[in-house]
């Protein structure tokens, strides 16, 4: 896996020891702290295994916070009718939005897409999932 993972390891590891021990708040803690973790570094494999010890432990699947299957509904949108060319404006007059509105919803899915401007809106939505 990619550099720097043993933070999430060891979070992984004490998550499953505290579930164990029937500790499953403090369990969910620090497993949801190891996916989070694992996310950021890339760490693919770990990211699914912190879920499914949190799955077995009873916690509800956590969201994705990367990647366009992180976008919300309005987020979607949003970002679709931009990257098909709408300004902020149009976008707002078309959905019944202010424009700052639509501006704050285009800045979380730069972020949760990892891009910086808006020509690459489109190839990040075509990519689906990260």
């Amino acid at each position: 896996g990619p550099a720097g993972t043993e933070p999430a390891l060891a979070l992984l590891a004490l998550g499953r020891q505290l579930a164990a021990a029937g500790e499953a708040a403090r369990a969910r803690d620090c497993l949801r702290e190891a996916a989070g973790l694992a996310e950021r570094l890339g760490a693919v494999r770990l990211v699914e295994l912190a879920e499914g010890s949190l799955r077995e432990g009873g916690a509800r699947s956590p969201r994705r916070r990367t990647g366009a299957a992180s976008l919300t509904g309005s987020e979607r949108r949003i970002a679709e009718l931009a990257a098909e060319g709408r300004t902020n404006v149009e976008i707002a007059a078309l959905l019944h939005l202010a424009r700052r509105t639509v501006e704050t919803h285009l800045t979380h899915t730069y972020r949760k897409l990892g891009i910086r401007r808006r020509t690459d809106l489109r190839p990040a939505l075509d990519q689906g999932p990260r």
